[in-house]
């Protein structure tokens, strides 16, 4: 009688909770997560496809067709692609993640007019168009003979601190001083009180930071296509704008097949660390 009770009162709690407002709110939840994963499902159940089914834009593969796979996996730059993609996006990350802390501590723990207008300088650096920069980098490059090798990427990736120096500094000033000053009057240096008070504590700041620098060097299309030339250096996004290209765009099932497994590393990446991405984002807006 009690348990009929207890659900009873449970299902009218549930059941006031259910307001037009909140109906209207999983409604547009809903459609806008289909909207964005549409396009992404369509590559995948497109890659299991024919040529002739996609040209019909059948829904579902009948059956399962793994010819797009076999012949991806027979191009010759498939695997130097994801190995140059792999080595530019881990090795850049490391160094930007790294210099945009060292960056951020001290403009985060002084309030001299210098560190200001370093500060506002980098700030104001969001608002110049990458573009702008596209002849200069390429001559630096070429001066420095950097050109068209993966140590040339790593440095103008690794050099893109601005956000992280920005989002670094903003969470810093969050962190008592009280903590870091304890810490040097029991004998550590400047830097060691960063790394041992300071650095730890960047945890949540460091993996949003990781999920959005991941993405946008993965999927870089313009940096690689001008300044790496040669295939042996391109990196997987060059390799399928390449064998579209050399395709003519009749190959499709290939394509939407190439698409997918040059998709699937930050795909897996973001799925194995949501956990950490989102319980530290919350952890650091309440930080904040």
């Amino acid at each position: 009688m009690e348990r009929k009770l207890s659900w009873k009162n449970t299902r009218k709690r549930y059941l006031r909770r259910i307001t037009p407002g909140r109906i209207a709110q999983y409604i547009y939840i809903y459609l806008i997560t289909i909207i964005v994963l549409f396009p992404v499902l369509n590559i995948f159940v497109s890659a299991f496809k024919t040529n002739t089914e996609i040209l019909r834009s059948t829904m579902l593969p009948a059956p399962l067709y793994l010819g797009n796979f076999q012949k991806v996996f027979q191009q010759k730059y498939l695997y130097s692609g994801f190995l140059n993609s792999i080595v530019i996006t881990v090795c850049s990350l490391f160094i930007s993640t790294i210099l945009s802390m060292l960056a951020a501590y001290p403009l985060s723990r002084n309030d001299g007019r210098v560190y200001k207008f370093i500060y506002f300088f980098f700030i104001s650096a969001q608002l110049i168009p990458s573009v702008t920069n596209l002849i200069p980098l390429y001559q630096l490059l070429k001066n420095l003979h950097l050109m068209d090798t993966r140590i040339g990427m790593i440095l103008l990736y690794g050099s893109q601190m601005v956000m992280g120096i920005l989002l670094f500094t903003s969470f810093i000033k969050t962190i008592p001083r009280v903590m870091t000053e304890a810490a040097e009057i029991d004998g550590c240096n400047y830097l060691q009180a960063f790394f041992y008070v300071v650095f730890p504590m960047l945890k949540p700041v460091t993996v949003t930071y990781i999920m959005v620098r991941v993405l946008s060097i993965w999927n870089d299309f313009l940096w690689p296509q001008l300044f790496l030339p040669s295939r042996e250096k391109q990196t997987i996004t060059l390799v399928v704008f390449a064998y579209q290209n050399e395709s003519a765009g009749n190959d499709w099932g290939a394509i939407f097949a190439l698409m997918a497994l040059s998709s699937l590393p930050p795909i897996l990446f973001f799925i194995l660390n949501q956990k950490y991405f989102f319980e530290n984002m919350s952890l650091g807006a309440i930080k904040g």
